[in-house]
């Protein structure tokens, strides 16, 4: 006698977009800040023994960029909000901003022994190459989303809300916005190199080595790197945070991570 058995499989629960990408960003939200932390003992609370106030920063650094976003995703889960992945991924980037930019670079000319001739000009100029870069990123970014049809083509609407698919509307993204740069290559050229030739030619007129060349090492390394991701930072906030508020606003429909 044959028995015919109907095998029905059990619905699969919408994928939770909020926690998934709170999980991904946790081991970037910890080993960045936490190395930096790490290093600015080491360094200038140890070796050079100028300050514990840098590892005590970058351990709060740490714990904040641990603690906000398993604190969104609570109160968030299961919503798959556009805008709340997009500030988790934000706070992620801010972590590995800290380690590069903060870390190794204005660490370096706030804590560092070094003559007040080189302090300044290299605090100054890494703050103003960092504004700068940060407003360039801003003006290209809303070039993008005001004057191409970015907007359209990346949120589906339908009738209750707006659906995102995060890698194909960033790779749209990026198709656009390449189109219409507002900066030319001479311009990302002087960004890009005037901080690291300033550093060098500091470093090649100082005498101290050791420690303090690790840091300039990192200094140069970090200020490119540094510009990359705060650049990256504004990216994301207005593309995945400040839009999606946008449009939830204006068309009473909430932004959703696309499945």
């Amino acid at each position: 006698m044959q028995r015919s058995q109907s095998m029905t499989k059990p619905e699969t629960e919408p994928k939770d977009a909020v926690w998934e990408m709170t999980k991904k960003a946790t081991p970037v939200n910890f080993i960045f800040p936490v190395l930096g932390a790490g290093v600015s003992y080491a360094a200038y609370a140890d070796d050079l023994a100028v300050s514990g106030l840098p590892w005590k920063i970058g351990l709060l650094v740490t714990l904040v960029c641990l603690f906000v976003p398993f604190a969104v995703s609570m109160m968030y889960r299961r919503s798959n909000l556009l805008w709340v992945c997009g500030l988790i991924l934000s706070i992620a980037t801010f972590a590995m901003y800290f380690f590069f930019g903060i870390f190794a670079y204005f660490y370096y000319f706030v804590f560092a022994p070094m003559a007040p001739l080189l302090r300044w000009p290299g605090l100054l100029g890494g703050f103003v190459l960092t504004l700068y870069w940060a407003v360039m990123t801003r003006q290209a970014v809303m070039h993008t989303i005001t004057n191409t049809s970015f907007v359209k083509r990346a949120f589906e609407e339908n009738a209750s809300d707006f659906r995102y698919r995060t890698q194909a509307g960033m790779a749209l993204f990026e198709r656009l916005n390449k189109e219409r740069s507002p900066l030319p290559k001479i311009y990302s050229y002087l960004v890009f190199g005037i901080a690291p030739f300033y550093l060098i030619l500091g470093r090649l007129l100082s005498s101290n080595f050791g420690t303090n060349g690790v840091l300039f090492a990192l200094a140069v390394l970090g200020m490119p790197v540094s510009l990359w991701f705060a650049g990256l930072i504004v990216r994301l906030y207005l593309v995945m945070v400040s839009l999606p508020r946008k449009l939830e606003k204006e068309h009473r429909k909430p932004v959703l991570v696309a499945d």
